[in-house]
């Protein structure tokens, strides 16, 4: 039977003097600022004044506006897309408009006899 290696307890248990010290992370743009966050995009640490958060993300500034210039072209292929179905609901309604026009002629061409009941006599008479 092989014993397995002692499990090192947890951080939080580690008494002060044996733990390893954590390196102070630095913004990339002001060496002398601490780092506060990483940015989602490009995953490099920024200070305050150089990360901003848009929809619960750190971004960068650079990053940011990477993310805008990209919804703002997908909101004018949106804007296109909005014209087509516009194009298509007016299409649809115009030919709706030009059948029922059509079928109007066409029950308004049938002759009255028709409507009476008297045309089916007229033809099959002995």
């Amino acid at each position: 039977m092989t014993m397995s290696p002692p499990i090192s307890p947890p951080t939080s248990v580690v008494p002060p003097a044996q733990r390893r010290p954590t390196p102070e992370r630095r913004c990339v743009r002001h060496d002398s600022r601490e780092a506060v966050g990483r940015c989602v995009g490009c995953g490099a640490g920024f200070c305050r004044e150089c990360i901003t958060e848009h929809a619960g993300k750190l971004y960068c500034a650079p990053c940011f506006a990477r993310r805008a210039g990209a919804a703002q072209k997908g909101s004018r292929q949106r804007g296109g897309e909005k014209r087509r179905a516009a194009l298509l609901t007016t299409g649809s309604l115009l030919c709706l408009l030009v059948g029922f026009y059509l079928l109007g002629r066409l029950l308004s061409a049938v002759p009255p006899d028709f409507h009476d009941g008297t045309i089916w006599q007229e033809e099959f008479t002995p």
